[in-house]
């Protein structure tokens, strides 16, 4: 039989899947010997001998140029005018390996360079560089620069930055440099982040004194500035003394209607319009209770809290991933709030759900839930956008573990990882810098433990392993990695809540292992303890009304708010869930009642955080809002 007797079934597929690489290194060694060039790049005095299909395949641009009727086509010469050259040949450089060194230094030359050329991969790369760049002194050349070259998003988040910096940057030769039509969106926002109307007032008047003809935009610019948000004082003063102001007469006009708008705003009828809305900088954050992560019923649901207006709000999800079948939802996942005020989310076992699929009410019933994978990713929380970043993984993959940040970092306790093994690896991660490191070892295993923070040292409470509930407490150094014993809790418990009151821990709630029966159950607490951490003594404290874990415990407005979740046994098959809320004021032994059933939420994780809510979705609840 000859070969080419043969059919197809004898035809086999061979798939080289480095022969792009290879070939990529061949065409770029025969850049660097000038083998088979067919075009010149002349930029100023200097020459760049290339090929022109790799030039043509990089850039949209030159393949333009070179199969289409221009001229360039049949040249062996191209002269590009006003372009950076040290820019083209990183460029040229780019096309040949598909690397590319960003700096500070070749930002902008290589974004509009990218920009000319139609490369939207350097283009995008060049913008989100600049995006980490950006500072006081320089954010409002790079929003101009943004517009120019049509960079949308790298021209919001510039702007977002000269908002969230006002009082900084309309001090800055950039912003005094803007045209009045830029100075207008500015001074139109309500995302200012100015404590005081006086600011956006002198922000103006610097800028018009910078250069005395700009006189002439006052009358356009002035009513921009909220003048009901100003005291009568400092417009007598500030004002109305101002001898530029004082000489216009649109003004004038202006300032004589605001006396009759401040007198009675509902009669009111004159030409000019007077905003009384807040800017962002006066509306002040609230004091939240997050309930993040875990399993429940209705979707959206609360997880945004306010424990003194009651309301509540509905903030994204960090598992926020959906298909037409199912959707993502993680238990047990570890949150930390930081001193400044950032919110981090990491780990926790994530479930693959179908849409309209019950929770089972069984609570070790998803333990061999096919979909389940333990996550090692950590999010950071984003008030202004109401989303979720990403930011480096954890080192190993962990749930039911707590985390800790002290000093620019944050510590990771204990949890167990795949498999359901306990772990006791110590890991922290570097905030400014976004990078895990490993620390060490804990002295013992620990599930669902408690971690808080007291005078720079992290003090680790509690915990579980197996079917075993630790009373343990420790301290530990995160200067010297040392760990310390302390007299233990007077009634072992995990999923618990814990807060520091002056010098002293409180622990509230959570569960323990019942060994009574020939099963193993989980019992909820009600007790609540008190921990001396100068006597390094315990004492009991006003019992909880009811038992309840998953516990959340915080200081709010002089109340220690406790939020957990708490059960009603219906039958031995079928058990409710539901979150409750309870407040104790400092000094009191009473605890008050704020919430019967906030919401249906489990295996949360419990933080408390201030939040601008006016960034989030209002969940109406009838027995509040009506």
């Amino acid at each position: 039989m000859s070969l080419t007797d043969s059919d197809e079934s004898d035809i086999m597929l061979f798939k080289n899947d480095v022969h792009h690489l290879s070939l990529m290194e061949v065409m770029k060694s025969m850049y660097d010997t000038k083998e088979l060039v067919d075009i010149t790049i002349c930029v100023q005095d200097h020459h760049f001998q290339c090929h022109k299909n790799i030039l043509a395949a990089a850039s949209p641009y030159f393949r333009a140029m070179f199969t289409t009727d221009l001229h360039e086509k049949t040249q062996n010469e191209v002269h590009m005018y006003d372009v950076d050259a040290s820019a083209m040949e990183l460029i040229i450089q780019y096309a040949y390996t598909a690397r590319l060194d960003i700096s500070p230094q070749n930002a902008q030359n290589l974004l509009s360079l990218a920009s000319l050329l139609q490369m939207m991969p350097v283009h995008k790369a060049c913008a989100r560089f600049m995006e980490t760049q950006l500072d006081v002194t320089n954010c409002v050349g790079i929003y101009c620069f943004a517009i120019i070259h049509n960079c949308m998003e790298l021209k919001n988040k510039a702007e977002e930055h000269i908002e969230k910096n006002f009082t900084l940057v309309h001090r800055g030769e950039e912003f005094l440099q803007l045209g009045h039509e830029k100075v207008a969106t500015f001074l139109g926002s309500s995302e200012l982040n100015v404590e005081k109307e006086d600011i956006v007032f002198e922000a103006l008047m610097k800028w018009v004194s910078y250069d005395r003809s700009r006189v002439e935009h006052l009358a356009e610019l002035l009513p921009l500035v909220r003048f009901p948000l100003l005291s009568s004082r400092y417009i007598q003063e500030k004002v109305l003394a101002n001898e530029m102001i004082a000489s216009c007469d649109v003004c004038q006009k202006m300032l004589s209607e605001l006396e009759e708008f401040e007198s009675n705003p509902e009669s009111y009828q004159g030409e000019h319009t007077f905003n009384v809305l807040l800017r962002c900088g006066m509306i002040k954050p609230e004091q939240c209770v997050l309930l993040i992560g875990g399993i429940d019923q209705n979707r959206p649901s609360i997880n945004c809290y306010n424990p003194l207006t009651r309301e509540a709000y509905y903030m994204a999800t960090f598992q926020d991933k959906e298909d037409s079948i199912g959707y993502f939802e993680v238990e047990d996942p570890s949150c930390v709030v930081t001193d400044d005020n950032q919110i981090f989310v990491a780990g926790g076992h994530y479930f693959y759900r179908e849409h309209h699929q019950e929770s089972p009410s069984d609570e070790d019933s998803y333990d061999d839930f096919e979909g389940e994978s333990v996550s090692k990713d950590v999010y950071h929380y984003d008030n202004d956008h109401d989303c979720w970043i990403p930011k480096a993984p954890m080192l190993f993959p962990k749930s039911n573990f707590s985390l800790a940040a002290v000093g620019g970092f944050i510590f990771c306790f204990g949890g167990v990882t795949l498999n359901q093994h306990p772990t006791e690896i110590v890991e922290k991660y570097n905030i400014s810098q976004n990078r895990w490191s490993y620390v060490g070892m804990m002295p013992t295993m620990l599930v669902d433990l408690v971690t808080v923070v007291h005078n720079d040292l992290i003090y680790i409470l509690g915990g579980r392993t197996g079917v075993g509930a630790h009373n343990i407490v420790m301290s530990f150094d995160p200067k010297t990695c040392e760990w310390n014993h302390l007299a233990g809790m007077p009634t072992p418990r995990f999923k618990f809540g814990s807060c520091v009151i002056d010098d002293e821990i409180f622990v509230a709630g959570g569960q323990i292992y019942s060994h009574t029966s020939s099963r193993i159950n989980r019992i909820a607490l009600s007790s609540v303890e008190i921990y001396n951490i100068h006597k390094n003594q315990w004492r009991q404290g006003p019992n909880l009304p009811e038992e309840i874990y998953n516990v959340g415990l915080f200081v709010v407005n002089n109340c220690l708010y406790v939020c957990g979740t708490t059960e009603y046994h219906r039958s031995s098959y079928r058990v409710y869930r539901y979150n409750v809320v309870y407040k104790l004021p400092l000094g009191s032994t009473v605890w008050e009642q704020v919430e019967t059933d906030l919401c249906d939420i489990r295996d949360f994780s419990c933080i408390l955080a201030k939040m601008h809510t006016r960034k989030l979705s209002q969940l109406f609840r009838p027995e509040v809002d009506t």
